[in-house]
């Protein structure tokens, strides 16, 4: 097995004086798609922001492809090769597809921007389309394989994304999915915070549960969906109670 690309020890991170995660370890690999699953007031965008410089840390470290970036400052982290892609629209929607690809290549040198936007659009053969397109004029599924592409432009190969299919139409939210798992085909890693759960981990190969700031449990991405006590937290199942199993009176044949 390869090296992790990225890997946690002990993060407390957040925001003011206090971590809102806390004693949060994980080793990402490489090429994987990773679902960042929890409730409202979890802790997933914090975690997420953490790891792009956005949030504050309080105690650990993060290794990433050999480098410690516990700290660093988002410019620094973008270099380092990670991107992020925030919750909500944050494209420019008074500006053409040509244009906010233009503006997601601004920090790269001259000689490189419009491989980056031909590379995108490879990736994403609608934007191509829809270049004249005002960005507010497209879809919500659209904006958020603009504003992905947009991020890509700058080559990272570890991408932040932040409830992606959020407001999205179910056949959107399977569109983002599946762009998301092109992605990881396409050599990205995806550590990918969502609501969508069954979505999220339909797609991904691993999967990490916050619960208030802690982590409750990581694995493969289908036993952590098959977990009894996960789908009653997030798919209506029943939970299990330690002291629930069946005797053998009551397990044995009628």
């Amino acid at each position: 097995m390869s090296d992790p690309i990225l890997s946690l020890r002990g993060a407390a991170v957040g925001y003011l004086d206090d971590p809102i995660v806390r004693d949060f370890s994980l080793d990402v690999y490489p090429q994987t798609i990773w679902s960042l699953l929890g409730g409202n007031g979890a802790g997933k965008s914090t975690l997420l922001k953490s790891l792009f410089g956005l949030s504050k840390w309080f105690a650990g470290e993060m290794v990433f492809r050999g480098q410690h970036l516990q700290g660093k400052s988002p410019g620094e982290c973008m270099r380092a090769g990670i991107g992020i892609v925030p919750q909500g629209r944050c494209n420019f929607p008074q500006m053409t597809v040509r244009e906010n690809l233009e503006m997601g290549a601004y920090t790269l040198a001259r000689g490189d921007k419009q491989a980056a936007q031909d590379r995108v659009i490879e990736l994403f053969p609608m934007l191509g389309r829809k270049l004249r397109t005002m960005a507010g004029n497209l879809s919500g599924g659209e904006q958020q394989v603009l504003e992905t592409a947009m991020v890509l432009e700058t080559d990272p190969v570890l991408l932040l994304l932040d409830e992606p299919s959020l407001g999205l139409s179910p056949k959107m939210q399977q569109d983002v999915f599946d762009n998301v798992a092109q992605l990881r085909d396409a050599g990205v890693t995806v550590i990918m915070a969502e609501q969508n759960v069954v979505g999220s981990l339909l797609v991904s190969d691993s999967a990490v549960v916050l619960d208030l700031g802690t982590k409750l449990i990581e694995g493969p991405a289908r036993e952590v969906m098959n977990d009894p006590n996960i789908r009653a937290a997030f798919l209506g199942g029943e939970p299990v109670e330690p002291d629930a199993t069946p005797s053998r009176k009551e397990s044995a044949p009628q």
